[in-house]
């Protein structure tokens, strides 16, 4: 299937701490009812930090149960050592993810230098059963991808595109230029989705589609209609809602809208905690907006 247009990073859902499965599946069959092309399971909206190897594999098992054929499943596998991301990616490819979303090993960052980054995807694009697309996430990792590194990976036949997540237009450009064409190249910043496909973005990764599918769609469908006005508009409609479920009040502030929104939400995994009543009066406050 082809890759393009608007996917969300799917968060996990929790009832008293544990995995809700039903809530999971309730959320994913209202989203199978928009434009959304595919989702993104276990990425950063996804808490993976705070789940167990067996908790992972469940949610991934559920997920595809109600994600159809016609719509991508991704999977966030990277893990520290080179090792354990191949293990962990061929397990969930045999429980039918599509592709997998890499990370770049950061404990170590100050070690992590392009040398020792490329050797790891290398090796984990070798041995993966499905096909790799980098993750450039260095608010999180504190290591960046930087485009002359995503260029070389980017000739490795298993190594398909990149989630650029850093909101760096410049840099965003600079990977699209240096790759090939068929290379697939998503931004994972909303406030920055109609400029990135501007540039040659193939589509976004976006934390706020999980809350407003319909209009990062219509983003994204203005804008290959070339209706460029009115995707300039709705871009900057959507901004404020984006930063506030990123930047400002990250997986809590994003749960805490999608219950606004109609979809479960709920409290993410301890330590996060979800945001107090001045914050979720922001945010109902920001979404009626729209």
């Amino acid at each position: 299937m082809e890759l393009t247009g608007v996917i969300p990073p799917v968060p996990t859902p929790f009832d008293r701490g544990e995995p809700a499965f039903g809530k999971l599946a309730e959320n994913i069959a209202r989203w199978n009812r928009t434009g959304l092309s595919g989702f993104l399971i276990l990425g950063s909206n996804g808490e993976p930090v705070y789940l167990n190897e067996q908790e992972k594999l469940a949610v991934v098992e559920k997920a595809r149960e109600c994600i159809p054929d016609s719509k991508a499943m991704l999977v966030g596998t990277g893990l520290e050592s080179t090792r354990e991301t191949v293990r962990f990616t061929n397990l969930v490819a045999d429980l039918g993810a599509d592709y997998a979303l890499v990370a770049p090993p950061f404990y170590y960052k100050g070690s992590m230098q392009p040398k020792i980054l490329f050797d790891h995807f290398r090796a984990v694009a070798d041995d993966s059963r499905i096909p790799i697309l980098l993750y450039n996430v260095p608010q999180f990792t504190g290591v960046n991808l930087e485009p002359t590194l995503v260029a070389g990976l980017a000739e490795h036949p298993n190594i398909v595109g990149i989630k650029d997540s850093q909101g760096n237009i410049g840099q965003l450009n600079e990977t699209i230029y240096s790759t090939d064409p068929e290379f697939l190249v998503f931004v994972g910043s909303a406030p920055v989705f109609y400029p990135a496909l501007c540039i040659g973005a193939r589509g976004g990764i976006l934390a706020v589609a999980n809350v407003i599918p319909e209009l990062c769609c219509d983003i994204f469908n203005l804008f290959t209609k070339n209706s460029h006005e009115k995707a300039r508009r709705l871009q900057n409609r959507i901004t404020p809602l984006a930063k506030a479920v990123t930047v400002k009040y990250g997986i809590a502030g994003l749960k805490a809208v999608m219950d606004t929104a109609g979809y479960f939400g709920g409290q993410p995994r301890l330590p996060l905690q979800g945001p107090d009543p001045e914050v979720q009066q922001e945010l109902d406050r920001l979404l009626r907006k729209l």
